[in-house]
């Protein structure tokens, strides 16, 4: 399944770095990331794809100090090839 989700995080890059970590150590593919900055936050909308709950993820996510909120955008099933 492609999760949509829009996260407000601090603009430092270890708090990127962190970020992508727990991303990949939860095992969902990164299929889209766009980073833009405002007022003093990276703004990140990004596509995951992985066939885990997407709770596993969100849930690790809110946890990170540097992470200010998390949004679930949408659900959408992966088209069958």
């Amino acid at each position: 399944m492609k999760h949509s989700l829009t996260i407000a995080l601090k603009s430092q890059s270890i708090a990127v770095e962190r970020f992508l970590r727990v991303v990949r150590h939860r095992g969902f593919d990164l299929t889209h990331f766009q980073l833009n900055i405002d007022d003093g936050l990276y703004n990140i909308a990004m596509t995951v794809d992985s066939d885990k709950p997407i709770h596993l993820l969100t849930s690790q996510l809110n946890k990170l100090v540097d992470v200010k909120e998390v949004t679930l955008q949408n659900l959408q099933h992966q088209q069958a090839v």
